[in-house]
């Protein structure tokens, strides 16, 4: 008798056996809402197979302590309500003392499973009594409650707790110990430097894991205040497995140690402020560097090879950077200032620190932005300009790696044909480069669609472009340069256009499809402006039709 081909229904039966299968399909469900956790929990229910996997990604990560609660007996606890009718919350404290017995549920189904410890907002928590009990009861145990937890994100702070008083969230502040192991690799606190509950707590922290990889410190204190601690922080310990470090704004006293840390990586400092510069650097001292940068040692920041500062002013920013030597092993610099405007000269200034404290050899992406990203910039212009005002490129012209450029900081670069060339000749490895797409000021752009198809077909990896450019002469019939250095245009992906003048989007989309076929014009970016104006105003009509050029191509594709 022929034998018989198993039918669909047992083909699915047998998948539904192989628990890799089944531990696959519940990763991708997600767990980060209650209604996703509700679904997850009816996942786990629904059947005997999905049972296992479902709970390890219900309980991969807990974003409150109400998990741990519904676990441990309901006759243990005493409510107290409290809050206001609109913002209610809730302590729970005990009737009787924890003893082990009362966590054998939760330690053998649930603690094993948790991954990810990221405490969101809490409307409900624990009192000091049951903090201790819990301690207790797991004989202090560093990571009992979650001892296979790899990150821990501990965010109990007023300023990110809306709810919660400050007594009580002081109070659950230490016990993150609780859930802090060996095996932690990852630990971020949210505190304020000016309570001594939290700097006690976040300085007893490192001697717990013994692999810890990354650390954030969010320091909601007055900047001012945080600088001592988080100096004599830095002297704690050696830090020898740290390897990302993101924090608030540090003193010139602590750059020291942060320089010695031998395997940080990534380093990510925000808010840095008041940090005088060591040298002002002259518009030669790029070309002949001075005698001291020679003579930094090369043993300052080992292994560091992303740096990503965020402040106020550009100076602090150069202040920082020049603290680097100049054999470097940094292969990513990205800078933003989120408020003072710098002027062309602190630019250059900036330019040249960073030309005489990187390493070409290593430097791969420099990003230089203004905050924040999605807004652009409208600067206060002089009333008398000169039609060559701009940003002088020239000392970045030794980062002949370089795969990304993008210099979008709150004052024009304004670039020049002169500058295209520069760039094509420079950087002939780029695979992004955006400059001033965010700027919407009153300067004529110099550069048309030329110099567009010049960058398209001697840059020969461009996946990006983002400029402002007059695209106004473009009429859809243009060909390869005479000139070009390839017969075939780079792959861009994406443009950015900024506020760019623009007459045909009909022409231009011609343009683009001719030479830019991989270009997804569905996602073109023009400006996003941080003014209302009226719909007459050039900049407008500018955005509604490169909008129409976006917007007409889905209709192109949509239709049969």
């Amino acid at each position: 008798m022929p034998q018989r081909r198993p039918s669909a229904k047992t083909g699915m039966n047998r998948c539904l056996q192989a628990p890799e299968i089944l531990q696959l399909i519940c990763s991708q469900l997600p767990n980060d809402r209650p209604s996703d956790r509700q679904r997850l929990l009816a996942v786990a229910l629904s059947c005997r197979a999905l049972l296992e996997p479902a709970l390890d990604r219900l309980w991969l990560k807990i974003p409150s302590f109400r998990p741990i609660m519904a676990t441990l007996p309901t006759e243990l606890w005493k409510v107290d309500k409290k809050g206001t009718g609109t913002n209610p919350w809730t302590v729970l404290g005990v009737r009787r003392a924890i003893v082990p017995t009362d966590l054998d549920r939760y330690m053998a189904y649930y603690a094993h499973r948790i991954r990810e410890v990221d405490i969101g907002l809490l409307k409900a928590t624990f009192s000091l009594e049951v903090w201790l009990g819990l301690q207790m009861a797991t004989s202090w145990k560093h990571g009992a409650l979650s001892p296979s937890a790899q990150k821990i994100n501990w965010a109990l702070s007023g300023s990110k707790q809306a709810v919660l008083s400050k007594e009580v969230l002081d109070q659950a502040f230490p016990f993150f110990s609780l859930f802090m192991g060996p095996n932690t690799s990852y630990l971020s606190f949210t505190f304020a430097s000016d309570t001594t509950i939290h700097t006690a707590s976040v300085r007893s922290a490192p001697g717990i894991p013994s692999r810890l990889k990354e650390l954030q410190l969010i320091d909601v204190a007055p900047a001012t205040l945080g600088l001592s601690f988080l100096t004599n922080y830095l002297r704690t310990t050696s830090w020898n497995n740290l390897e990302i470090l993101r924090i608030a704004n540090i003193s010139a006293d602590a750059i020291s140690h942060l320089s010695a840390l031998p395997n940080v990586t990534i380093l990510e400092i925000w808010s840095l402020r008041d940090l005088p510069r060591l040298h002002v650097y002259s518009d030669t001292d790029w070309k002949t560097p001075p005698p001291h940068v020679e003579e930094m040692p090369n043993t300052a920041f080992p292994s560091l090879e992303t740096l990503n500062l965020i402040s106020g002013s550009s100076e602090s920013i150069e202040a920082f950077i020049q603290h680097l030597p100049p054999d470097n092993y940094l292969h990513t610099l990205q800078c933003t200032v989120n408020r003072v405007e710098p002027s062309g000269d602190a630019m250059t200034s900036l330019l040249a620190s960073i030309r005489l404290h990187c390493d070409p050899k290593s430097l791969r992406k420099l990003v230089l932005k203004t905050g924040p990203p999605l807004l652009a910039f409208t600067p206060i212009e002089d009333l008398e300009m000169q039609p060559n005002e701009g940003v002088n490129l020239t000392p970045l012209s030794v980062f002949e790696e370089l795969e990304e450029l993008s210099l979008n900081f709150p004052i024009n670069i304004n670039l020049l044909p002169a500058d295209i060339d520069f760039i094509v000749e420079s950087f002939p490895l780029l695979v992004k480069l955006k400059v001033d797409t965010n700027v919407s000021d009153a300067v004529v752009a110099r550069l048309d669609h030329n110099h567009v198809l010049r960058l398209l077909y001697d840059l020969p990896f461009l996946k990006k472009l983002g400029l402002r450019f007059d695209a106004t002469q473009i009429t859809g019939e243009e060909m390869i340069p005479a000139s070009s250095i390839h017969t075939r245009p780079a792959p861009l992906e994406k443009i950015w256009v900024g506020d760019s003048p623009i007459y045909s989007p009909e022409a231009v989309i011609k343009f683009l499809e001719r030479h830019c076929p991989n270009l997804n014009l569905n996602k073109l970016e023009t400006v996003q402006l941080n003014e209302e104006y009226s719909h007459s105003v050039p900049v407008m009509v500018y955005k509604r039709r490169w909008m129409a050029v976006r917007d007409s191509t889905i209709v192109d594709r949509e239709s049969p």
